[in-house]
């Protein structure tokens, strides 16, 4: 099986290099994915201005480098409302966003949707981050656990929205539930 996913590579979203070598990610440890949220607002007008989800990721790795210290922006990928796969650490390569000691268990995928502004997850987000971990089960060779960042962690990420969505098992926007 090929996974369709629309991915923007770190060239083409002009990302910064890291600042060291990433730590491989050991593929019998993933047992699959995280979802994240942005933790803070998120300005809803990226819902029809793909260029504001651009920004806002150049912003978060920039944050992550700057303000936390870490190599490179902590996620593996992320995911904008354009259903837009953004690569962040990539496969194979240790994520900084799940928490100490928790980052060997699973991949990190951001959501663009933050606490306040844009909080409700647009079907292109639900559908990306699906895609994602679809991509990330078949060549990155992670698991089947799809778990909200706060499972774990002491955290209100990935959100309201996003984590009622894992907790109903994840599906497909148009899709019913089983």
């Amino acid at each position: 099986m090929t996974v369709a996913l629309d991915l923007v590579l770190r060239r083409d979203w002009k990302a910064r290099a890291p600042r060291g070598d990433y730590t491989q990610l050991d593929s019998e440890s993933a047992r699959g994915v995280k979802v994240h949220y942005t933790g803070g607002r998120v300005d809803p007008m990226i819902v029809t201005d793909h260029g504001g989800c651009v920004d806002l990721v150049r912003a978060i790795q920039a944050y992550h480098m700057e303000r936390n210290g870490w190599i490179d922006l902590g996620y593996s990928f992320v995911v904008c409302p354009h259903q837009k796969v953004f690569e962040g650490r990539g496969l194979h390569r240790l994520p900084a966003a799940n928490g100490p000691g928790l980052n060997v268990g699973h991949y990190a995928v951001l959501g663009l949707v933050g606490e306040s502004g844009l909080v409700q997850p647009p079907d292109g987000i639900l559908h990306g981050i699906l895609d994602t971990i679809a991509y990330i089960r078949e060549e990155g060779f992670a698991g089947k656990e799809i778990k909200g960042h706060r499972d774990g962690y002491a955290t209100e990420c990935p959100g309201a929205h996003l984590y009622a969505w894992i907790r109903n098992g994840a599906s497909r926007p148009g899709v019913p539930v089983r």
